[in-house]
């Protein structure tokens, strides 16, 4: 008879963990769901960095502009 009771124990307690690991991974699906949308944002803001400042070609190209007509200045 004891041994019934510790066979139920250890079913409620294997019941109890797959619960709280259920729950734990719906949380962690939820977080990792959330990180996602974050980063679509971030590449969002990353893409539009583009839109509003040069690149490093035009303005290296404009350097050199400005630098050939100092020199002329001269």
């Amino acid at each position: 008879m004891n041994n019934k009771k510790n066979n139920k124990d250890s079913k409620v307690t294997i019941d109890k963990l797959a619960i709280m690991m259920n729950d734990s991974f719906e949380r962690l699906e939820k977080e990792v769901g959330e990180v996602k949308e974050g980063n679509k944002d971030i590449r969002k803001d990353i893409l539009n960095l583009g839109d509003r400042f040069v690149s490093y070609h035009t303005f290296d190209q404009l350097a050199s502009r400005v630098n050939a007509f100092e020199q002329k200045q001269k």
